[in-house]
């Protein structure tokens, strides 16, 4: 699993206060998604209806400087610099996952040796 980071201050930010509701949740539900989805922050504009978004509130993101103008959709303006990135979290599932077998390849050892 992916994390969106939101600041604990956003709700006081003049950007963040410029907005309207709806571009808000737009900008929340966008973060969450390519979060998921290991996009580093590219909103294609095919998923702004799923996502319960509208270009009129992704534009407004775009004035406030949230968001980017992308081929084809968003980008979250220094995605790369506040969430992880896709290689960042591909790396840590590998090491999660070299981990997690190490610890039941002991525990695996640890079993055969008691019932030998």
């Amino acid at each position: 699993m992916a994390w969106f980071k939101v600041d604990d201050h956003l709700y006081s930010h003049p950007k963040w206060l410029s907005l309207p509701k709806g571009s808000r949740a737009l900008w929340v539900t966008a973060g969450a998604w390519c979060a998921g989805q290991l996009l580093d922050g590219y909103i294609p504009l095919s998923v702004l209806p799923m996502l319960g978004g509208t270009r009129s509130e992704a534009n407004a993101l775009v004035r406030a400087g949230l968001w980017i103008d992308a081929e084809q959709g968003y980008q979250f303006h220094d995605w790369c610099t506040y969430q992880p990135t896709k290689q960042a979290v591909m790396e840590k599932r590998a090491k999660d996952a070299e981990r997690l077998k190490a610890w039941r390849d002991k525990r695996d050892a640890e079993r055969d040796e008691k019932g030998a």
